[in-house]
This record gives structure tokens, sequence and C-alpha cells, in this order.
């Protein structure tokens, strides 16, 4: 069971819908939630900070101030309404590193798919997060039907590492499952032969831990490309969460995620459950 999930309550376009998935999960679990207000200075939205006149720093001070209220008290609220024991952070530095930092503390990290803004940096957060905070990270989308989230499980398999640790990432909310379906794309059945896998090493494994028997669906991604490809199947098997590992490409740029985890950050309509 999880014991501990942190949520990034920033206020946005997506933030009730991100509460009530989160309060959701950890009634399931009986698990505590922080939730985390990043609160930065006024300055911090401008590169020079002696440039803004003090009025208006007063009252972008007061305007963050009555959010940061205003967000608070719907945090409680709804932790109430639930009945979910909660707990209120408001940490002062950059959003991606303050989450990150939280995240560690806890069992899972809750946030929201990227939103298209005029700010480049703004939109690097939930990938930052996702390639530092050694935590999965779930992301909640900002359409489709948001059900229980645990029920029925895509898991994309590639029998890597990445793979391999949001399959033990996801351990807590496998084991709760109905249904899960092991999605293997463009799959090399030759090398796994010659190194000696079985094709039935996986569901052993399954076994072993106590979950459900999976199914198992192999697709090639032809001209879809990997990202559509998942998604596509998670539609196709009616699944309310995907359980994948994050992948970039960039040693240099860590907060650049490769083309099919931003596919897929970009276009998801059902939870996914990032792993780094």
């Amino acid at each position: 069971m999880l014991g501990r999930i942190a949520i990034d309550l920033t206020k946005d376009a997506n933030h009730l819908r991100r509460l009530e998935t989160t309060l959701r999960l950890a009634k399931s679990h009986n698990a505590e939630v922080v939730g985390i207000y990043p609160s930065p200075e006024p300055t911090d939205y401008l590169r020079d900070g002696s440039l803004i006149p003090r009025e208006l720093t007063q009252m972008m001070s007061t305007h963050l101030v009555q959010e940061r209220d205003e967000v608070e008290a719907l945090f409680h609220s709804k932790a109430t309404e639930f009945g979910v024991k909660a707990s209120w952070r408001t940490p002062q530095g950059l959003a991606e590193e303050v989450l990150a930092l939280h995240a560690r503390y806890c069992d899972l990290l809750v946030m929201s798919q990227n939103v298209k803004q005029t700010s480049s940096l703004r939109q690097s957060i939930a990938e930052t997060v996702i390639t530092t905070a050694g935590r999965p990270v779930l992301m909640v989308p900002y359409i489709g039907e948001l059900s229980p989230i645990g029920s029925r499980i895509l898991v994309s398999w590639d029998h890597g590492r990445r793979a391999s640790r949001a399959l033990a990432d996801a351990d807590h909310i496998l084991k709760n499952a109905q249904e899960i379906v092991i999605l293997t794309i463009d799959e090399k059945t030759n090398k796994l032969d010659n190194l000696d896998i079985n094709d039935d090493d996986l569901e052993a494994y399954f076994a072993a831990k106590g979950y459900v028997a999976p199914k198992r669906l192999r697709l090639d991604s032809a001209d879809a490309g990997i990202g559509n490809t998942i998604l596509n199947a998670a539609s196709d098997q009616g699944s309310d969460l995907i359980v994948m590992g994050a992948y970039n490409r960039s040693r240099i740029r860590e907060w650049m995620l490769g083309g099919t985890s931003k596919t897929l950050l970009d276009s998801m309509t059902v939870p996914i459950l990032f792993s780094h």
C-alpha cells in the first residue's frame, strides 16, 4: 500500500482535477497526502527584480498570498471531504527543485501534464521533476474521464532498465489491479531467445509478486510512432493508468525527454505513472 503521496498544488487549470484524483488514490490506500505549494517571490517572474516598481511588487505579493490561502483552504476542505490525512507545505524556491525534493520523502508525486505556455522554462517543470526526483511521478491529464486509478493498468514493457524500474515503482498500485496488460512494441524476440529469456518469465514474476495474471499485447508501432501506439492501446484496452519508464536522449539537457515520453506528456488522455 502507498503510505505517503505528494501533490503539486500549483494553481492552474487542472489543480482541482489533480487534487481529487490524488485524494481518491490516497483514500484507497489509506495514505497521507502532502500538499506542496511552491512559493515563488514576485521577482521570480522577471529576470531583474530591481526593475519592478515597488507598487507592482506589493500588488503581486498580495495576489500571491491570496492565491496561496485559497489553494490551502481548498486542499484542507477536500481532504476532510475525502477523509484523508493531509499536511500542507509552502517551500520557497523553484517549483521543479522543491517538488523533486519533497517527492523523495513520499512514495509518489502527482503532477499534471504539459500545457502549452509562452515560457519554455515553465513547460519543462514536469520533465525536470520526472528525471530528477528519484520517485515515480503520476501525471494527470487535462482531458478524459477520470475513474479511480489502478483497476485496469497498461504496463509498457521493453525489457529495459527504466521499464523494470517503473514496474517496481508501481508495485503498491499493481497489487490492487484487477487487470494488467503488458504492452511490448516492436519486440525483437530473437535477441531474447539468445539470452535465454523465456516468454513466461514476466508472468512468473507477476505470480511471485501476487499480481493478477497479466494479458500480453504485442504491437508494431508502424507509422503511428511508439507514443501514439501506447495511447491507442490504453484506449482500446480501457486502461485507467499507464505505467512506463521515462526516457531522455540528451545527457547534457536532462530536462528534455525523448520523443516517446514527450508525446505522452503532450497528448495523454489517461493518467501515466512515469519512472526514471
